[in-house]
């Protein structure tokens, strides 16, 4: 056998297996073309079947996003973020300053109630606690935030190097 023989046995051998891979793949992305055609026509039949209570939710759904898709709009990237900061922030301190009231005997339910003095000093202590608080809340937030910036550096120069 030469050299020109056996070049074109692994060149016909090749185009027999590149011509088996390629019908493979053609086969694949056939089925999965009628898979996801099958799953667009149940979910469309679905979708034409559901209750007004789905519906509702659906609806308010494309309410809640329309509203954030119009705030980021119009607030921009990073006042949204800072806003939605903002609101974490306030959110986690009134959850904390209804567990320091209970704690403190400023409650509603508090036994026996605190009067006079006792009350004023225990509203300052909570303001004092409450800003402490806020202050490390927001300092965890600017680190995380700085951790998430350094991250994402380190991996775009990493996928650069590579």
């Amino acid at each position: 056998m030469t050299v020109n023989e056996s070049k074109i046995r692994v060149n016909t051998f090749l185009q027999q297996t590149l011509n088996a891979i390629a019908s493979k793949n053609e086969e694949a992305g056939s089925a999965f073309a009628s898979i996801l055609e099958s799953e667009i026509n149940v979910k469309q039949k679905s979708s034409s079947n559901e209750t007004p209570i789905e519906t509702l939710a659906s609806s308010s759904q494309d309410e809640a996003l329309v509203a954030f898709k119009e705030a980021l709009r119009t607030k921009g990237a990073l006042q949204f973020y800072q806003d939605y900061n903002f609101e974490k922030i306030e959110k986690m301190i009134e959850e904390k300053k209804a567990e320091l009231m209970d704690k403190l005997g400023l409650g509603e339910n508090a036994q026996p109630p605190l009067v006079g003095d006792e009350r004023a000093s225990a509203l300052a202590s909570l303001d004092e606690m409450l800003d402490a608080y806020r202050k490390q809340l927001q300092e965890k937030m600017q680190a995380e935030d700085e951790l998430k910036q350094q991250t994402s550096t380190l991996s775009t120069f990493l996928q650069d190097l590579a």
